[in-house]
């Protein structure tokens, strides 16, 4: 067993050395679609191989911070893929099986997880219960926001970009964040930093991105159903 996670391991590495650099090479070339569509899917399909050896990893070793993240990270970035495929659900397009095989596992994810952090908080255990919690709650607000996209719930007429935008992005600062926090022994830096810097530095690109596409588009004269 230890030989195979150790091949997990070079393989999560690899896979997570990928994705950030892509994820970055996609966040620098946002407006130069002959570079941030191969960036954009080299990311993703790194974030999907991260996703399952990051799911064993935290299981063989009890790890709930992995855990939660690579959950999260994963909901983000495939919610954020699948929306460039549901661009006309305004003129009658259905979302597939996919999407709401998506939505239920998740969901129910999201749900252990919250059930997880009460029963941890119980128990005594502070910082697993907070951090299942605000993984958990998260994913449930993603949950209801991606839900709302499907049902044809639409407000804006670049709906599919704005998702695009705040899931992947997302996504990103999940994956940055778990790097960091797992590598702290070699980045000398402050826990805070560690655990806050890429929130601090991606979320306000995420408000300004979104503020910019509202602004480039319309909203529906009323809300589709």
């Amino acid at each position: 067993m230890e030989r195979l996670f150790e091949i997990i391991l070079i393989i999560h590495i690899i896979a997570g050395s990928l994705a950030l650099l892509a994820g970055l090479s996609a966040i620098l070339f946002r407006n130069k679609i002959k570079w941030h569509r191969p960036s954009g899917i080299i990311y993703f399909w790194c974030m999907s191989i991260i996703f399952v050896s990051a799911t064993y990893m935290s299981i063989y070793h009890s790890n709930i911070f992995l855990l939660c993240v690579s959950f999260f990270t994963y909901y983000s970035a495939i919610t954020a893929y699948r929306s460039l495929s549901l661009k006309k659900l305004h003129l009658q397009q259905e979302p597939g099986k996919l999407d709401w095989t998506i939505e239920i596992f998740f969901g129910l994810i999201h749900i252990a997880f919250v059930t997880y952090a009460i029963f941890l908080l119980l128990n005594g255990n502070q910082v697993g219960g907070i951090i299942s919690l605000v993984f958990g709650l998260l994913g449930i607000r993603g949950n209801f926001s991606t839900i709302a996209r499907l049902r044809k719930k639409l407000e804006w007429k670049n709906y599919w970009l704005l998702a695009h935008i705040s899931g992947m992005l997302g996504s990103y600062i999940g994956a940055l964040t778990a790097f960091l926090v797992n590598n702290s022994q070699y980045v000398h830096l402050p826990s805070i930093v560690l655990w806050l810097g890429p929130t601090v530095v991606f979320v306000p690109l995420i408000f300004y991105e979104i503020s910019v596409h509202k602004k480039k588009s319309k909203k529906f004269e009323k809300t589709v159903a």
